[in-house]
């Protein structure tokens, strides 16, 4: 995660709250009333959940790495990490691969003469199912995404506004100009697709744009912008889903890809990132022991299932909401926020059930069937009842995110225009 932009973590963390171990939400469940708005409770406790699991899955962790395990357990646990690999890492990267690779291909030859409403409003679904799978990732960046600075390249924000406005100015459209992150990846995207939650209006990109600043710049600009970093998204996506899956033959055309981008996609040991965790323990992996890879997994400071749940709960909501740096909130263009927050809690549950569907399965090799198996079913459930916690108190906030963080501070997202550089450094 990149430190400058989208990892600081410099507000206190809230102390946790009593969870609900059995309540499971798959959907938003907000009160959008106007007083609901105003009140902060939906906030600390969203925040709160989130701190609770982070303790949860650090205990995880450390009841794994403390223990002495047996033969027949480190075979288990390693079984958990392959079928991590196989069944929730690659397959989550491939559909995103996927994704974006439909994405740009909806947006590519269009101009401001030939694009329809529902050129539009086609791309705002892709773009929308594309970061529905992103964010389902997060609990696993540690690898490639962290690597080769995946990450920050095509999810850094808060998008610096001002910094696109100077490059449309410019009059330059060149790729030496595309060399900051900032106003790169899904959310450029997103400002160019997306207004108060709805697809913009085709009148926009065939004349000029209405955004508070932005009403000299033609929709034609904007548009060939999108079809740039709508490239380097493919790009990038195509890179995490072979770096961890390796070289295949069905994957081939999109290593070609990779390879004619320039983008590294091996192990400093030449593995794949799939087969590197595989391996753990072994002298051809970058991890010392399968317990390592296991921290690396579970809460790891950086890329771990516990550092997206602490980034949710102590980044992502508590600096718009708690610290009023409405600025930061994610996904503001699209009032896609509190659907981001929930599927990042959502990865974190994929890798406990060692599923994408949601559900555990008796007969995977996973988290949750080895605590299940060694006698630690109530710690099990407990952790269960943490992941599910979260997605409901997430989902108990007011919606758009956005109006709810602008309401508490009565200060409008579009007036405040500080950067990530007025935030405070982590301590």
């Amino acid at each position: 995660m990149n430190m400058n932009i989208k990892s600081v973590l410099g507000i206190a963390m809230m102390a946790a709250a009593a969870f609900a171990a059995t309540s499971c939400s798959s959907d938003n469940d907000n009160d959008n009333s106007e007083d609901a708005y105003k009140e902060r409770s939906y906030g600390q406790n969203a925040i709160s959940a989130c701190n609770s699991l982070v303790s949860g899955l650090e205990t995880a962790n450390e009841k794994i790495a403390s223990s002495n395990l047996s033969d027949t357990q480190e075979a288990y646990l390693e079984d958990v990490l392959a079928n991590l690999v196989d069944n929730v890492i690659v397959p989550t990267y491939t559909s995103l691969a996927d994704d974006t690779e439909e994405l740009e291909s909806t947006l590519n030859g269009l101009d401001a003469n030939t694009i329809t409403q529902a050129d539009i409003n086609r791309a705002c679904d892709l773009f929308k199912q594309a970061r529905k799978t992103w964010e389902q990732s997060e609990a696993f960046l540690g690898g490639a995404a962290s690597e080769f600075d995946i990450d920050p390249t095509i999810d850094s924000w808060p998008l610096n506004r001002s910094l696109l406005l100077n490059y449309f100015n410019s009059g330059r459209m060149d790729e030496a100009m595309l060399d900051d992150a900032s106003i790169l990846g899904f959310h450029a995207l997103e400002f160019i697709l997306f207004r108060n939650g709805q697809p913009r209006q085709v009148a926009e990109f065939r004349g000029n744009d209405t955004y508070k600043g932005f009403t000299n710049v033609s929709g034609a600009k904007e548009l060939l912008y999108a079809q740039q970093v709508c490239k380097l998204l493919k790009e990038r996506t195509f890179q995490l889903q072979v770096a961890w899956e390796g070289e295949t033959a069905a994957n081939a055309d999109r290593v070609q890809v990779v390879q004619n981008a320039g983008l590294d996609y091996t192990t400093s040991k030449g593995l794949s990132f799939g087969d590197n965790m595989k391996q753990a323990g072994s002298t051809n992996s970058t991890f010392s022991s399968l317990k390592d890879a296991i921290g690396q997994v579970l809460s790891d400071d950086e890329g771990s299932a516990a550092a997206i749940g602490n980034e949710v709960g102590t980044a992502k909501i508590a600096n718009p909401f708690s610290a009023g740096y409405i600025f930061y909130v994610e996904s503001p263009y699209s009032y896609n926020s509190i659907t981001d927050f929930q599927d990042n809690i959502r990865s974190v549950r994929n890798v406990w059930y060692g599923t994408t569907n949601g559900s555990a399965d008796g007969n995977v090799k996973s988290f949750y069937n080895f605590f299940n198996n060694t006698n630690q079913s109530a710690f099990n459930a407990t952790t269960v009842g943490l992941i599910n916690d979260a997605i409901d108190k997430i989902g108990k906030m007011p919606a758009p995110f956005v109006k709810y963080c602008s309401t508490i501070w009565n200060l409008a997202y579009e007036d405040d225009d500080r950067t990530a550089d007025d935030l405070p450094e982590e301590e």
